[in-house]
């Protein structure tokens, strides 16, 4: 079987393996804190660092100004995360009809950990989801699987390799959430398909979510995934949101100036603007090898708004 092909369908299976475990955890009429196990388990916290170039400012919302990452895991001796993370996984277990035991191996399975602090599954770095990686094909198929987003590609040439940098906001099941992707490919080599960026090839990046326009208006955040080096920067929170309201303030970092030259090329080609990214939308900054993005309605839905 061809490679490409192979990819393929390792993806799919992926992608349906993921829409089962986000579809079976159907909330209910009060949405409960969800956890991961017995132990609370912390995101990333970022280690202050030298920035990457002279006069880079940090003056995003939600963000800081770390150039690395490193993992922290919580105290296991809260009682309070124990006990919330035993009846959350409870819940879930009961609202989808499986055993607890079952739900959490899913979890855990899927490539998932749990941010105690800002309620939210996120994705780790080596989740098996990297093998799957990224074709366009991916977000018709997602709506039927009840994931409802607006999803906008940013593609750009650098270092020999086509890049996409794709960002996703929306439901995801019985969670909103929000999604920063990277991928490259040799140019010509493949038609649709994208491969996961290797360790090589990662971006150090974050973003803040806001509910509403409002919310972000009045400092409100919904959730952050913090300041770190990733291929594929995710956040899943219990809860419903509409995709369209959602905004996003996101900060990624380049390698260089050439990489940030034609990054700041394709955000203009995707339909971002040139702007403080703070009081507009839709606007980019960029400062140093840094860029700062506020997104709110660029890019498209991958169901009918109709």
């Amino acid at each position: 079987m061809h490679l490409t092909a192979k990819r393929t369908i390792s993806a799919i299976l992926a992608a349906l393996m993921m829409i089962f475990v986000l579809t079976s955890c159907q909330s209910s009429e009060e949405t409960p804190d969800i956890t991961r196990g017995n132990g609370s388990i912390e995101a990333p916290t970022a280690a202050a660092t030298t920035a990457a170039t002279t006069g880079t400012t940090a003056a995003t919302t939600g963000t800081t100004a770390a150039a690395t990452t490193q993992k922290s895991n919580a105290s296991s001796g809260s009682s309070n995360s124990s006990q919330s993370s035993q009846q959350t996984l409870a819940n879930i277990a009961a609202n989808s009809g499986q055993s607890v035991a079952l739900v959490g191996s899913l979890i855990n399975a899927l490539g998932y950990n749990y941010d105690a602090k800002e309620n939210v599954f996120y994705t780790e770095l080596d989740s098996w989801q990297r093998s799957g990686n990224y074709m366009k094909h991916y977000d018709a198929i997602a709506a039927f699987g009840n994931m409802h987003y607006l999803t906008t590609r940013v593609d750009f040439n650098y270092d020999g390799l086509a890049w996409r940098l794709q960002f996703w906001k929306g439901q995801y099941g019985a969670f909103g959430g929000a999604e920063i992707g990277v991928y490259n490919k040799i140019p010509g080599q493949t038609d649709e398909l994208y491969y996961c960026a290797d360790d090589d090839h990662l971006l150090y990046m974050s973003y803040t979510m806001y509910k509403t326009p409002a919310d972000y208006h009045n400092g409100v955040k919904y959730f952050t995934r913090g300041w770190q080096k990733h291929w594929w920067l995710t956040g899943f929170k219990p809860g419903t949101v509409s995709a369209t309201d959602l905004v996003m303030s996101a900060r990624i970092r380049t390698y260089d100036s050439q990489m940030a030259a034609a990054m700041e090329k394709g955000l203009l080609a995707a339909g971002f603007k040139q702007g403080d990214a703070q009081t507009k939308y839709d606007t980019f900054r960029r400062s140093g090898f840094d860029f700062f993005i506020l997104w709110y309605s660029v890019g498209d839905t991958n169901y009918d708004k109709g």
